[in-house]
Order: C-alpha cells, then structure tokens, then sequence
C-alpha cells in the first residue's frame, strides 16, 4: 500500500519566480519535486566504496550523474539549475569525492501517513 504523503513548501516571490520560469525546456519545479520525492525522511547511513555518511531527514544523496538520468538531460544543465537552486535558497549542496549530498532548506516538515516528519534544515524564508 502507497503511503499517503504531503509536505509543507515554503518559497518566497523570488524562489517561486525561478521555480515557474523553464529555460530551453527543462522544467525546475518538476526538479524540485523530484528532489523532494528523493529525499530522507528517515535518517540512515550511506555506503559507497569505503566511504560513510549519515544522511539525516532532509537530505538527499546523489550525484549530477544519477541526476541527469532522472531529469533526462545533460550534467551541465543538471549543475547549473543546482548551483541557481543554491544561489536562491531553495538547496544547500555540499559535494565530496564520491557524491554529492543536497539539503532541502524550502520544506519544513512531510506528513507520512498523517505522522509529522520535521526537517530540521529548514529555513524560514527570510534566513535563507
């Protein structure tokens, strides 16, 4: 059975601005909702190659490769819509040498079968 799952967004005029423009085709909304639908709302740890991580709720592992298949473009345009998702607030990415972890700052909290899920990386809109 498909969990019953919503979340709280919260943008300001110029995030939402960003989000609603599609340069070239590609569609940023549709990235960040793929983003959101990728992303930990469980904490657990992430293994690569003798590498280690703890991903905690919030948090998304994944690289401008594995992006670039799931958005179905080239890497290029996956690292430049990640670094304007950055420049505007929306992520937070911080990238070591075998991937990149995103941080979600625009969704405060999921609602998983109608229990809260916090994201403690939040922002409110006027830190960010």
């Amino acid at each position: 059975m498909e969990s019953n799952i919503t979340y709280s967004l919260i943008l300001n005029k110029s995030q939402a601005d960003y989000l609603s423009t599609s340069k070239y085709g590609f569609n940023r909304m549709q990235a960040l909702v793929s983003l959101i639908d990728l992303t930990n709302t469980t904490e657990e740890e992430y293994k690569i190659k003798g590498f280690s991580v703890t991903i905690y709720v919030g948090q998304i592992v994944a690289s401008e490769v594995e992006l670039s298949h799931i958005w179905k473009c080239d890497r290029k345009t996956v690292s430049r819509v990640l670094d304007q998702m950055n420049q505007v607030g929306l992520i937070s990415t911080i990238q070591n040498n075998r991937t990149s972890i995103h941080t979600l700052l625009c969704v405060a909290s999921w609602r998983i079968d109608n229990k809260p899920v916090w994201n403690k990386y939040y922002k409110k809109v006027n830190d960010r």
